[in-house]
């Protein structure tokens, strides 16, 4: 639709264009994984904007110019820049992706609010420490800018449903979560090995998937106590972490996170009274107490048949783009909103703190955002600098507090 030199569109027209989309981060999760033909597509945020008709990609960043280059081919986008100043300054955007680095994440999305950008879906985590990740928040808020975190099952189809299963009392009461989320040990190169772009290891970056669809299933968490593992060869983050946790409704959680495994998992383990439910990638099952088949007088889980897939959107990439459409043009909040993002962020930073304290019980939320990642890694740096005669680096072996 074309206006008049000056004229500003009606509302009626503004709803009946497509919301115009700029996309920071060319990358692998920007579009590159398209090219996976063992993929469920679309996998990439450029593929999802692409099949959802109420958005439209306009405009391009990255600072790989021959990434950046091969996305417009790809695409049909002309407006291409190194830039996401320049980008957000000279664009008309309504929707904002944010698909790079972490470490990047609060600047863009900041100056994404300040040059009229409506709506942010921002991959996740939503940032390397609590005090940015507030500030991104905040603007956001102040601004009336929506802003969605892409922890993307929250939207798929099958993994609401099993929330609500649990929570009309399908498998009884809630009694424990068992998670992983396993993965390859990175090589040091790789920016997800760097603190300072990352945040930390596996527990940030795959691991917060992980913690908010636990959040997701069984609400609040109210303490954990954790312990992780360095590799010097992995450059300067932890190779796995693992945790227990205490969800505030009732019920533990127990979690690992990287793990230096040759394959890639990520699975939830559902435990309650009276049945059992297992998701994950390529994964679901379901199990009800009935007449053990086994031994008389017990009873035993057994297959049962889930109930159908409800309408809604299987795809969580997809789910994602029309959930931050819908909030955009409602003005509700999102069920993945950056308040979610924060919270899951508040845990795995306690999870950093207490592996820096032993396995010490660290309680949530947080009283202040302290850099649980960095308290860690300063303990690794002295115990790799302590003999192993020094009695302290004996004592804190023996498990007694710093």
């Amino acid at each position: 639709m074309t206006h008049l030199l000056g004229a500003v569109p009606s509302q009626a027209e503004r709803m009946s264009e497509p919301l115009r989309v700029g996309i920071v981060g060319c990358g692998r999760i920007g579009f590159l994984l398209e090219d996976d033909p063992l993929r469920g597509h679309p996998c990439t945020h450029a593929g999802a904007f692409s099949t959802v008709p109420e958005t439209a990609i306009v405009a391009a960043c990255d600072i790989d110019d021959g990434r950046l280059r091969e996305f417009g081919r790809r695409y049909g986008i002309g407006r291409l820049t190194t830039s996401y100043k320049q980008m957000l300054r000279s664009e008309r955007l309504d929707l904002l992706c944010i698909s790079s680095w972490t470490s990047t994440h609060v600047a863009i999305g900041v100056e994404a609010c300040r040059n009229g950008v409506r709506g942010i879906l921002c991959e996740k985590p939503i940032a390397t420490d609590i005090r940015s990740g507030r500030r991104l928040v905040e603007e956001c808020g102040a601004r009336g800018a929506s802003l969605i975190i892409n922890h993307e099952r929250r939207f798929a189809v099958r993994y609401q449903q099993v929330r609500d299963l649990i929570r009309n009392g399908a498998i009884g009461d809630l009694r424990t979560i068992v998670g992983n989320v396993l993965c390859p040990k990175w090589p040091a190169a790789s920016w997800k090995a760097s603190p300072d772009l990352a945040g930390g290891g596996p527990l940030i970056h795959d691991g917060t998937h992980l913690i908010d669809m636990m959040r997701f299933l069984a609400g609040d968490i109210e303490w954990v106590s954790a312990d992780a593992c360095f590799d010097e060869r992995a450059g300067g983050v932890e190779t796995g972490a693992v945790a227990m946790l205490k969800f505030r409704d009732g019920g533990m959680g127990f979690l690992e996170a990287g793990g230096d495994r040759r394959y890639f998992n990520f699975e939830l383990d559902i435990q309650g009274s009276g049945g059992r439910i297992r998701i994950g990638n390529g994964i679901l099952e379901y199990e009800l107490s009935g007449t053990s088949r086994r031994y008389t007088g017990f009873e035993d889980l057994l297959p049962a048949e889930l109930p159908p897939e409800p309408p809604g959107e299987p795809n969580g990439y997809v789910g994602a783009v029309r959930e931050l459409v819908d909030c955009v043009r409602t003005g509700r909040a999102s069920i993945s909103s950056g308040r979610d993002g924060l919270a899951a962020l508040d845990v795995i930073n306690a999870i950093y703190l207490s592996a820096s304290r032993r396995g010490a019980r660290v309680t949530l939320p947080l009283t202040s955002p302290a850099a649980g990642f960095r308290q860690l890694a300063r303990l690794r740096a002295r115990e790799a600098m302590a003999p192993e005669s020094d009695p302290k680096r004996s004592a804190e072996h023996r498990g007694s507090s710093e």
